[in-house]
């Protein structure tokens, strides 16, 4: 504990039941009294499908495929921009399912663009928006497709991105999507 200043900072680090000091605690704070931590079988057959240790395998990355290819790193996987442009490419294509209102799309209720019943003008300038920026990210795909013709970006796209099956021959292809889904986001 870190030694009080002034006199009323004692008397507020006196108050109060003292906290006890137990190994680990419940994700509100309320001590835990399991012997393990709930996690702990999770994290061990994270670290074991993954190949990782378990301090690594407590990383979020670790729970999606394109996170464990940041995770590696530039050399064997993705490289911080290349994972930030599947991630917006991710967004961008789940705005673009909420403004053609499809059944499977991810609805939040506190986005600005959510299906309503009553369609208001600024709901169509969303939907416009969204398909547009949907369509020019497909573009993109598309003109890299066109000048690499040995990888399937398309599938990379749908396997990879979109689906998140651990899928280690696309990862060439991944990486080609990403560079040119980051050239077309830095636009």
């Amino acid at each position: 504990m870190m030694k009080a200043r002034s006199q009323a900072q004692k008397r507020a680090a006196r108050r109060g039941r003292p906290r006890k000091n137990v190994p680990f605690r419940e994700p509100n704070g309320r001590s835990s009294r399991a012997e393990e931590p709930i996690d702990k079988l999770a994290m061990a057959m994270r670290a074991k499908m993954l190949g990782v240790s378990e301090e690594r395998a407590r990383d979020p990355r670790a729970g999606s495929f394109l996170g464990y290819l940041a995770m590696l790193g530039r050399s064997d996987g993705l490289s911080g921009t290349q994972h930030e442009a599947a991630l917006r490419f991710k967004d961008l294509r789940d705005e673009y399912l909420k403004a053609i209102k499809a059944p499977n799309a991810v609805v939040d209720n506190q986005s600005s663009g959510r299906p309503r019943d009553v369609v208001t003008d600024d709901y169509i300038r969303w939907c416009a928006n969204a398909t547009a920026r949907y369509a020019a990210a497909r573009r993109a795909i598309q003109e890299a497709q066109d000048s690499t013709r040995s990888e399937n970006l398309w599938a990379a796209l749908d396997l990879v991105v979109v689906q998140e099956q651990p899928i280690f021959n696309l990862i060439g292809a991944t990486r080609t999507l990403c560079n040119a889904l980051a050239l077309h986001f830095k636009r």
